[in-house]
């Protein structure tokens, strides 16, 4: 086990990637000098703030030691706490000490009072008051995903779920730790039973005695196990139940009423809450399935579940910003009766706010601007600089939804563009695989959520899936997208160009998803973590040659491709330097005379000759006054040449003119 250091050098290297700056021999690398009549572009425009809901609530638990309900406040980086009635009672902030990971689960050791918060690879422990008392990291011990967390009642002993179904191959276990943090060993093997063999796990917790419980997904079964780590028995969560009791294969968090001997799953694809008895006796279920965010019981995203003694059952609702609290099943008058929402009313991220924004795209034909809105699982469209008010929020649509093939669900949007020939939107829904087309229009409720979920819906296709092993992309058929962030729609002949990131391609398709031939194309290097910057992430193409030109993000240059996929060169060894600082996404402009780059590690945009390489000159720096960046991201040039940059660590785009 090791403390603060390693977890340090584990989030800068998810964050900022490994740079690989070799390049293929028999690959041409250009090499123009400056221009000396550099001019850098004047900015002219903000778009949108930073703007989050009140609370993102992810994991649950219960302090007995003060009568309160804890939420990892998974996107505003924190940890929250409510009183028994939903008064707020405090707030703890975790964003520099997880590295930069967001807060997963969260368990309370009954005996100290110390809340232990897990993120991807460890966990951190806080005193009862709030304090940080040990940062946790398990890289060592084989943890690559570590999101659910419980402590023993009895000994104090942490359990850490390490599980992921971004990870093909990496091991699905329990780990151990002991009251003081130490590493004991861990438990479980990769395989489809359920007597002691995981697949995807997403749940655990300790019983009064000891006894540890895991919510085995995809075995679909909850399997237990002694204090010793002994597998005890298990029992189904879908064989023997009637099937419309039968859990998906897409449950969340576990809790256990250690009083009545209850167990407690949340059901994301179900929208409801499921309840067995720790003998595995199914019961009944709490809360309606939602789709509008209405309150009243419904559940739209349920995540996780705390239990207080006398019976309320809080339910984290993350695509509804909300705790909703129950009567729980037993209750003589109401069971599994909707009580009330923490906060009430749900406060949603504001119009206009953004939340880790990812990429703009602005329409050739009218000029309106589109923003994903990654972290607030939505899109949102607004006037572009020739507006009536240029900048302006028009209207937003998408939420995080069970269904991820539905028009309106988003999870975690990362590239968006616009075809030049009709103005059809498109979406990298980055998480769900899928890839999205809409007409101009959207939506048109300019509301969270879709009214109408037939409109405007032009296409879909995709699947999540790939992964690269060895520098070998096994199951990678075409059409699978495995953490895919950039898009680019249009060239010669109308194409969908979209950098199969993690999977380290690029994939060029047209607009019914047929690969073209030639495609996909090995397209930069990627790392262990699909989730840290690998591959290519950006793309554009030159509309009349369809040269295209791909951001490869840790060997620090552009690659060039021929129309039919032939890489022909690189750009970005005659950089100040000899590279590029992590370029993220590449826009030309209009007449295809300037490549421009941001640089995400650089905090700037570079501009170069596309035909013969040549650097021009950079613009930008670290800050967050008008023209500075704080990790720059998506680019894009509209028709009169202005450039509309995402300062994705400022939460805005940054308008420009040359």
């Amino acid at each position: 086990m090791h403390h603060g250091k390693d977890r340090a050098r584990r989030a800068l290297a998810a964050a900022i990637g490994i740079a690989a700056l070799t390049v293929a021999s028999s690959v041409s690398v250009l090499n123009a000098g400056a221009a000396s009549s550099f001019k850098a572009p004047s900015w002219t425009l903000q778009i949108g703030h930073a703007g989050s809901a009140f609370v993102y609530p992810w994991g649950m638990a219960w302090d007995p030691t003060t009568g309160t309900v804890l939420t990892t406040d998974y996107n505003n980086y924190q940890v929250q706490r409510f009183t028994a009635s939903g008064a707020p009672d405090g707030v703890y902030s975790s964003k520099t000490a997880l590295g930069g990971d967001q807060p997963y689960g969260i368990a309370v050791d009954p005996s100290t009072g110390n809340f232990l918060v897990d993120d991807l690879g460890g966990y951190l422990r806080y005193s009862a008051t709030g304090t940080l008392l040990d940062n946790v990291s398990a890289d060592s011990e084989g943890a690559h995903y570590a999101p659910w967390i419980a402590v023993s009642p009895t000994t104090g002993t942490v359990y850490l779920v390490n599980s992921t179904g971004l990870n093909t191959t990496g091991a699905n276990a329990v780990l151990m730790f002991d009251k003081n943090d130490h590493y004991l060993g861990q438990f479980g093997t990769n395989g489809t039973s359920c007597n002691g063999q995981f697949r995807l796990i997403r749940g655990v917790d300790v019983d009064s005695s000891g006894n540890v419980y895991i919510d085995n997904v995809s075995n679909h079964c909850v399997q237990v196990f002694s204090s010793t780590a002994t597998f005890e028995r298990s029992f189904s969560t879908k064989a023997g139940l009637p099937s419309g009791e039968q859990l998906s294969s897409n449950t969340r968090g576990l809790k256990l009423d250690r009083v009545n001997n209850l167990v407690y799953i949340a059901d994301a694809a179900k929208q409801n809450v499921a309840v067995f008895s720790t003998a595995g006796a199914f019961i009944g279920t709490i809360g309606t399935p939602g789709t509008d965010c209405s309150g009243g019981g419904q559940l739209d995203g349920p995540r996780d579940i705390a239990v207080g003694p006398t019976g309320p059952v809080y339910v984290s609702d993350y695509t509804c910003f909300a705790i909703d609290v129950f009567k729980p099943l037993s209750d003589p008058t109401n069971p599994g009766g909707f009580i009330q929402s923490i906060p009430n009313p749900a406060i949603p991220p504001p119009a206009g706010g953004l939340n880790q924004a990812v990429d703009v795209a602005v329409s050739p034909i009218d000029g309106t601007v589109y923003v994903t809105d990654t972290f607030n699982q939505r899109i949102q469209e607004f006037q572009g600089i020739g507006g009536a008010t240029p900048g302006a929020f028009v209207q937003m649509w998408g939420s995080r939804q069970p269904v991820l093939s539905d028009y309106c669900a988003m999870d975690y949007p990362r590239g968006v563009a616009v075809d030049p020939v009709n103005g059809n939107l498109w979406i990298n829904d980055t998480r769900s695989g899928y890839i999205k087309a809409y007409t101009p229009a959207g939506n048109g409720n300019g509301q969270l959520g879709c009214a109408t979920p037939s409109t405007g819906k032009v296409s879909s296709f995709g699947e999540f899936g790939g992964q690269v092993q060895a520098g070998t992309c096994i199951t990678c058929s075409p059409g699978k997208f495995f953490y895919a962030r950039g898009i680019f729609v249009g060239g010669p002949s109308d194409n969908v160009y979209v950098p199969d990131s993690a999977n380290g391609r690029l994939q060029v398709l047209t607009q019914k998803g047929a690969e073209l031939p030639g495609f996909p194309v090995k397209c930069g290097t990627t790392q262990h973590n699909p989730a840290a910057y690998n591959g290519c992430t950006g793309v554009t193409v030159n509309r009349t040659t369809g040269t295209i030109y791909a951001a490869s993000i840790n060997q620090g240059v552009i690659d060039v491709f021929s129309p039919t996929g032939a890489l022909t060169t690189t750009i970005g060894a005659t950089a100040p330097g000899g590279n590029l600082g992590q370029p993220f996404d590449v826009a030309l402009s209009p007449d295809g005379s300037v490549l421009y780059v941001t640089e995400v590690k650089n905090n700037r945009v570079s501009e170069f000759n596309p035909s013969n390489g040549a650097y021009l000159g950079s613009w930008g720096s670290r800050g967050s006054a008008h023209g500075k960046f704080l990790t720059p991201m998506g680019i894009v040039v509209d028709t009169s040449g202005n450039i509309y940059v995402n300062d994705f660590g400022n939460d805005r785009i940054e308008v420009f003119t040359p």
